[in-house]
């Protein structure tokens, strides 16, 4: 009962922040000028929040893929092979989400005033 309340709470996030990750925010589509204090606080403010809700939904995504692992009446060897593959994707995931996090920083700092 808990990990079906686990999966399905998952599942909700990962449904919410696709729709989040649909609306691709990152600077690249900004114009290149300066950019005030406040503008580079609030940037940099938004880009973590984007960079949590990528670590979130990496982690979500690997939790419904090792469920998805348990529930498929696979081997103990494919088993293991099975999560030990969606963990490694949850791993890619979230290293992607902390370059375009770096990169979003260092040209908020480069663009500030």
């Amino acid at each position: 009962m808990n990990t079906q309340i686990k999966t399905l709470l998952a599942a909700t996030a990962a449904a919410f922040s696709l729709s989040a990750m649909a609306a691709d925010t990152t600077l690249a589509s900004d114009p290149g000028g300066t950019l005030t204090k406040q503008e580079a606080r609030d940037l940099k403010t938004q880009n973590k929040a984007e960079y949590k809700a990528n670590k979130k939904v990496a982690e979500a995504n690997k939790d419904l893929d090792v469920a998805d692992c348990k529930t498929a009446s696979l081997e103990s060897k494919d088993e293991r092979d099975c999560k030990a593959e969606a963990k490694a994707a949850a791993k890619a995931t979230k290293h992607d989400a902390k370059e375009v996090y770096k990169d979003n920083k260092a040209d908020i700092k480069s663009r500030t005033e």
